[in-house]
């Protein structure tokens, strides 16, 4: 018998001095298979034959109402007037710095966010996996130089994604914390959705009551959740199907990754996104949300290769499924095309004609 996890925010906001170092032990950017530099990026790069294919994704940096200092990553929208972040990187801030091509710690382009451009979903309430981790800033000005991405419109569950941020970094098989030492680069990896939380928690729900699932947790969308396998394939990494074969579900399956192209987010990558490739070009597919040690609360042995941070091999992750919120966001950033301009005066012309024939 299980017992109801407790989601660990691990992957949130990350509280930092300078910008640089963390503060206190809240030091877990994305875990990769070997040494970080090998997991930089910087303006211009190429993946998976799309130049320039990161230069969207954008670093947060903000005070809080309490006067800490926190960083999180995002993504620019197409049109260049909005990033699309997880709502726990903008429910609280006084003031908010946006950059990109942030690389060797200089931005090639500063924007800044306004308190009041700041629209967080209606449904956060600070609680994680309740898929209302999302919320959309509205830059000073727009970025006309770097092109903004797409939404994929589609359950994007199986599929391998590219993940990127500017959160923490650390080597998966490290029993060490993560930390800021390579802070003035972004850095990526690449992982697949294994399985959404809601079918996830249902599975498990059914064969263990007191797991308390309910699905009224999971009314406002859908968060995606990948593991970090072993690059050497181990299977006691692979933590997602240590589940589903413990609770005996076919609901989902996990394969034992991506060899040394796997990574997780960690800290300080809050927000930033998962794209998936559709023809040639990347689409934004999730919202980094939480970060999980699971094996310890299932018991699993030789799972976890380090209980000092959330992103080393056996770790899982969230994402907000961005499908899930195609209506949130069009309605925030929608700009109608110039013939609905045209048919709105049309519109408003005939109501006006009407009102005068009324008081005629």
């Amino acid at each position: 018998m299980v017992s109801k996890f407790k989601l660990l925010g691990l992957a949130a906001a990350m509280a930092v001095t300078g910008l640089a170092h963390a503060k206190g032990d809240l030091i877990p950017l994305t875990g990769n298979t070997s040494d970080v530099s090998n997991w930089r990026f910087a303006p211009g790069q190429s993946f998976g034959g799309v130049a320039g294919a990161l230069d969207g994704v954008a670093r947060l940096s903000f005070i809080t109402s309490g006067g800490g200092s926190y960083a999180c990553s995002g993504s620019l929208l197409a049109g260049g007037q909005y990033v699309l972040t997880a709502a726990h990187c903008a429910d609280d801030f006084t003031r908010m710095t946006v950059q990109f091509g942030w690389n060797m710690g200089q931005a090639q382009v500063t924007r800044n966010v306004s308190v009041g451009n700041a629209i967080v979903h209606s449904g956060w309430n600070g609680t994680l996996d309740t898929g209302a981790d999302i919320a959309i800033l509205k830059l000073d000005t727009a970025v006309t130089n770097i092109k903004g991405y797409k939404l994929s419109t589609t359950v994007d569950i199986g599929k391998e994604y590219l993940m990127a941020g500017y959160g923490t970094t650390s080597v998966g098989s490290a029993d060490t914390p993560t930390n800021w030492a390579d802070g003035g680069y972004g850095h990526y990896a690449y992982n697949v959705f294994d399985v959404d939380s809601k079918t996830f928690n249902k599975a498990i729900g059914d064969v263990a009551p007191s797991w308390g699932y309910n699905p009224d947790d999971y009314k406002y969308g859908i968060t995606y959740m990948s593991d970090f396998d072993n690059a050497n394939g181990s299977a006691n990494n692979n933590t997602l199907q240590r589940v589903a074969n413990a609770v005996g579900s076919t609901a989902w399956t996990s394969g034992n990754g991506l060899g040394d192209r796997e990574g997780l987010i960690a800290g300080g990558d809050s927000g930033g996104g998962d794209f998936v490739l559709v023809n040639g070009e990347w689409l934004l597919s999730g919202v980094h949300s939480w970060g999980w040690q699971a094996c310890s609360t299932f018991g699993f042995a030789n799972c976890d290769v380090s209980t000092k941070n959330a992103s080393s091999y056996g770790d899982l992750s969230g994402s907000t499924a961005v499908y899930s919120h195609l209506g949130f966001i069009n309605s925030v950033t929608a700009v109608p095309e110039p013939q609905t301009y045209a048919l709105m005066a049309l519109g408003l012309f005939a109501l006006g004609a009407a009102s005068r024939r009324r008081k005629a």
